[in-house]
């Protein structure tokens, strides 16, 4: 008596029974159609996988090209020129008055880094008179929390500079403002706020034209 396979029905004639043509023919045609639908799963699969090279984002391959990966972020700032984060622009600090100006601190900006890397300053003045940017990761309260562009006087300077981070000094003692230009790179650590200021020193004006901070976080490729 016949019987059949377990996963296809293939029919398993007994061995009493005579061979039967019909049997052998349902049999093959049963094979050819399960062999026929792997051959084209496979085929969807190797369709679905693609091949090395692929740029488009509908194969494996594809996928995994540089070109479709997700942008990175890194783990530290690095300097721009034009990725610009914070700015001041035509702040007529010291109006020219005819008189001198002796010990003022001019509040630029504070700005916190989040990660540790460098930014891009830039600072351009017309003044007349002696001048010093400044950079401090530690200061007092007073200029921490004082608003931006804001004017500071009778502080000490003893107190407020010595942990400075960073300070240059301009000197115009000429009759007449002059216009200064200057870039800069300066490291920063990750968790500090920077306070940036001008210290003036007998001065008869300051024009701040801009005072440019820049950076990214974003790796470049």
């Amino acid at each position: 008596m016949a019987t059949f396979t377990e996963h296809y029905d293939l029919i398993k004639p007994g061995t009493d029974d005579y061979y039967d043509v019909a049997d052998f023919n349902e049999n093959m045609d049963a094979i050819d159609t399960q062999l026929y639908q792997a051959e084209q799963d496979m085929a969807g699969v190797s369709e679905k996988i693609g091949n090395p090279g692929d740029e488009g984002e509908d194969t494996l391959f594809g996928l995994l090209h540089p070109n479709n990966q997700p942008e990175e972020k890194a783990d530290f700032y690095r300097y721009s020129k034009t990725e610009i984060k914070h700015q001041i622009k035509d702040w007529a600090a010291l109006p020219a008055s005819g008189s001198a100006t002796y010990w003022t601190y001019l509040k630029l900006l504070n700005v916190y880094a989040k990660k540790s890397g460098s930014i891009y300053v830039k600072l351009a003045t017309t003044q007349q008179g002696i001048a010093s940017i400044i950079m401090l990761s530690k200061t007092t309260n007073t200029i921490l929390t004082s608003p931006e562009k804001t004017k500071i006087q009778n502080m000490d300077a003893g107190v407020n500079f010595q942990f400075a981070d960073f300070k240059v000094e301009y000197v115009n003692s000429a009759s007449s403002s002059v216009s200064k230009e200057n870039e800069w790179i300066f490291p920063v650590t990750a968790g500090t706020e920077y306070t940036f200021l001008l210290q003036v020193n007998n001065a008869k004006s300051m024009t701040v034209n801009e005072f440019s901070v820049g950076y990214t976080d974003t790796k470049e490729a």
